[in-house]
């Protein structure tokens, strides 16, 4: 009994809080006291008051204000412009306001009426919780100049800060517009929570930034470099990132253990501080599947390798992974640790698993994490749990977002609302390039410098000759002059946008069509079909039919060159057992952007965005259902109807100018979600779907005339 009270209390030290969550924590859990009482990284609550009229909790980046007769809560910044970005408005006076706790971590106030609490940690998190049902509206006191939305989570920002929106209960209908005054209305039911995020929570390390170079290393052969490698890339950085997951550990999916064994480890571990440097390594607690029912799905060697493994983002075995992570701290002894994808559904879980994951690699380790999806992938993120990071990567996979100034400037390098080092992610075809360089420096981001296999003479050769004679002080003058030169245009961008999206809500019978087929022959274009799939395409009098597994490919690639600004498709789901690889149409773009709606086995729509995934509105899989696409400058909508004239609003969705170049290819069949010919792990039950008609349309009559 005793042993165990000692380890409890051994581990309870360590992380500087209650024990650590054995599984992914919700949003009432973080409102308790002994969750994170201390501060970390030096964010801290300054002070809590309570007067006969007002509330005010002062925190490094935040300054909260509540106005008890008129039951409003002003959110105000404090890093880099000191104003008010945010209004929380309750519709009622609150009374009998009391301080239960305050500082230096957070600080604590509950109230009698409404019957509510709230917490603010040092890191600017304004965490409301209603103990009885209430309606919350969020009024927004800044100008968009970008927004990332998914579900219920949003962020918005202008070149100067930020706030973020994040609720307990992520299908609520919030009525969410970020151009209008009031951008959403959170009807809370009694123990919800909603989060509000005043950004930045930190300041900038313009010093660190500049000096601090990562050498990453990936390879499918000797995860462990030899001391005549290391001691060349000491002369390219001075932070050795070594991430070859499956050649590292033994088990990656399941536990960190060298697989070289611990002497091997060491020997890479003490060349690396020989030399002058720092040293990190690669976790994943999105790919640690241990505990978890896709444990089975593990894999530890690339002999017969064919699928990756999936991934969860739940934070459900949490206390697994935080178990394995110390231990690795502890026995191996590297300076930090690089996490190859977060709990990207879960906001409770991921903000819980920064702090911790700080706790562990301590207040002077090295915490990355690659967080290309973030918070659903749509540029969504949570920059309270990215203040407790050094440095997150984004944008693999995604090259044609590349070309979209606002990815890089907002997602990537989240200069002014997270205040982390921002590295774009360059290991795929599109590799760092001079154009690519000075977009990204403007935005202010940073490049990895690849080794071993990731590397390539031509990145090389940019970093060398445009990127690292960048990175000195006068960087940071040229980066804060085009902050205040495009501030100023955000005005008149914002009334564009509204323009574009009025455009939008106004009903459209039917669009010119640039490109049409009805599918009476197979059309001219490349097949594209699962190996596991004979002969899929028929023609049947409807149209195109394919038979194949649920969760398999097999579509036409029909080559197109036009400017579009439209998607139509007649389809039918049938017996077809397919959810992302459901009978769809899709449209992919020369820059490699990707566009696709159709339909899902579970009764239910689905779109696919440039990796956004939107799904719902149901669906009879036996009746035809006419879908379709349009798009302006930035946004677009997707909208359905029954008989092909008359449509109704699904969702609007936002591309960033990524689907005004030209097209490549119409996709019309068994389409994955990404527009890629490939298949899933379980291929599912054979089906029939059936494609009646597709359409490309445009409102640009330069087009029109190549009918």
């Amino acid at each position: 009994m005793v042993r165990s009270c000692l380890l409890f209390a051994v581990l309870c030290a360590f992380a500087g809080q209650a024990a650590p969550f054995p599984a992914a924590p919700t949003f009432q859990d973080l409102m308790d006291p002994a969750r994170f009482p201390e501060p970390q990284r030096g964010l801290v609550v300054e002070s809590a008051t309570v007067d006969s009229s007002v509330v005010r909790i002062r925190s490094t980046g935040a300054e909260i204000t509540v106005d008890l007769a008129k039951g409003e809560i002003l959110l105000a910044q404090r890093i880099g412009l000191r104003r008010p970005v945010a209004r929380l408005r309750l519709g009622q006076a609150m009374t009998g306001a009391m301080v239960t706790h305050r500082g230096p971590g957070f600080a604590r106030v509950t109230f009698a009426k409404p019957d509510l609490t709230i917490r603010v940690n040092g890191d600017s998190l304004f965490m409301l919780h209603a103990h009885a049902a209430l309606d919350v509206a969020v009024d927004r006191l800044i100008l968009p100049a970008w927004q990332g939305s998914f579900r219920s989570n949003h962020l918005i920002a202008d070149e100067l800060g930020a706030f973020g929106l994040y609720p307990s209960q992520v299908g609520i209908e919030d009525g969410y517009d970020p151009y209008a005054t009031t951008v959403a209305t959170y009807p809370l039911p009694a123990d919800e929570v909603l989060w509000v995020g005043v950004c930045p929570p930190k300041s900038y390390d313009w010093d660190r930034s500049l000096r601090e170079r990562v050498v990453w290393h990936w390879t499918r052969g000797d995860a462990y470099p030899s001391d005549a490698d290391l001691e060349e890339w000491s002369h390219r950085g001075n932070v050795v990132l070594l991430q070859s997951e499956v050649k590292l550990w033994k088990d990656w999916n399941l536990d960190f253990v060298p697989r070289e064994g611990p002497e091997e480890f060491a020997r890479v571990r003490d060349t690396v501080h020989r030399l002058g440097m720092r040293f990190i390594v690669y976790t994943s607690p999105y790919y640690f599947l241990k505990g978890t029912a896709l444990e089975p799905r593990a894999f530890n060697s690339f002999e017969g390798f064919t699928n990756w493994p999936p991934g969860t983002g739940t934070g459900e075995n949490m206390g697994l992974f935080l178990a394995a992570i110390r231990r690795v701290m502890a026995e191996n002894q590297p300076d930090g640790l690089y996490f190859d994808g977060q709990y990207t559904g879960n906001p409770a879980a991921l903000y819980a698993l920064a702090r911790e994951a700080r706790a562990v690699v301590g207040e002077q380790g090295i915490l990355e994490w690659h967080s290309t999806s973030a918070l659903g992938s749509a540029g969504c993120y949570l920059p309270q749990a990215d203040a407790y990071v050094d440095i997150i990567l984004r944008g693999e996979g995604r090259g044609a977002d590349y070309a979209d100034f606002d990815y890089l400037r907002f997602f990537v390098s989240g200069y002014n609302i997270n205040n982390c080092i921002g590295v774009l992610c360059n290991n795929g075809p599109e590799v760092a390039n001079p154009e690519l360089t000075e977009r990204l420096l403007l935005a202010n981001g940073r490049y990895h410098t690849l080794v071993g296999w990731l590397g390539r003479p031509q990145i090389m050769d940019t970093l060398d000759r445009h990127y690292f004679p960048r990175l000195t002080p006068a960087l940071r003058a040229t980066v804060d002059a085009g902050v205040a030169e495009r501030q100023r245009g955000v005005a008149s961008g914002v009334e564009a946008r509204r323009a574009e999206l009025a455009l939008l809500a106004n009903p459209v019978a039917s669009l010119p069509p640039i490109w049409r087929n009805t599918f009476r022959a197979l059309p001219e274009g490349k097949p594209q079909a699962s190996a596991r799939t004979k002969e899929p395409f028929q023609i049947g009098p409807e149209g195109l039919r394919v038979s194949a597994e649920a969760h398999t490919h097999a579509y036409y690639e029909i080559p197109l060159a036009v400017r579009a600004t439209g998607l139509l498709v007649h389809l039918r789901q049938g017996t077809d057992g397919g959810m992302s690889w459901g009978p769809a149409a899709a449209i992919r773009f020369a820059n490699g952007s990707c566009l696709r709606i159709g339909t899902r086995a579970d009764h239910t729509l689905q779109a696919d965005i440039q990796g956004q995934q939107l799904y719902g509105s149901t669906y009879d899989p036996q009746e035809w259902v006419w879908l379709r696409a349009r798009w302006t400058e930035h946004f677009g909508v997707v909208e359905r109807s029954a008989d092909g004239q008359t449509f109704t609003k699904v969702w609007g969705f936002q591309h960033n100018g990524l689907f005004t170049g030209q097209t490549e290819a119409v996709l019309v069949g068994k389409v994955p979600f990404d527009g890629k010919p490939h298949d899933h792990s379980e291929p599912g039950k054979l089906g029939t779907c059936e494609i009646g008609e597709v359409e490309v349309s445009t409102e640009n009559t330069e087009n029109t005339e190549r009918r």
